[in-house]
């Protein structure tokens, strides 16, 4: 999820300009918690740094993928489980989930640091998707998984990173 972007911030404009429009108050609003750090993106969301807690991210849906409400649902059907450690913490979510804040990763210092095994319910496994929290992996883009099909299992599997 995570692509580099200009410093300038002048994508992060663009786009912010062009999701609100005319709505000023909102995208002063969005400029005000986020800045212009955009992190990342992906087909439906976009990832930017939150500006009063640099701990978290706030991710933006753009699309109705559900992606957002996903990761919320997963997060707090698994936050008091031993599964728990596998994921990025969920802080909030809006109303309608059209915006996530996350705890925020840091990235592998090289591909040696990626686990070799992961659970079997992990399906995207882009090394862009995962990160290191207080020193261990944790995926922190789980919107896609197989949890619904093979359940919080403690089976594990060789990750194929790609």
């Amino acid at each position: 999820m995570h692509q580099p972007v200009d410093e300038s911030g002048e994508r992060v404009m663009n786009y912010v300009s062009e999701i609100f429009q005319k709505n000023i108050v909102s995208a002063d609003l969005f400029l005000m918690l986020t800045g212009n750090e955009l992190l990342g993106f992906g087909v439906g969301r976009h990832v930017f740094q939150y500006k009063l807690d640099d701990r978290f991210v706030i991710k933006f849906e753009h699309e109705e993928s559900f992606q957002n409400t996903y990761e919320w649902q997963v997060w707090n059907h698994i936050k008091l489980t031993s599964h728990a450690r596998w994921f990025a913490p969920v802080e909030n979510i809006s109303p309608c989930g059209r915006i996530l804040i996350q705890r925020r990763t840091k990235g592998f210092p090289t591909d040696r640091h990626l686990p070799e095994k992961i659970p079997t319910f992990f399906t995207d496994t882009k090394p862009e998707n995962w990160g290191l929290l207080k020193g261990r992996p944790v995926c922190h883009d789980y919107g896609n998984h197989l949890l619904l099909e093979n359940g919080m299992t403690n089976r594990m599997k060789l990750a194929a990173w790609f």
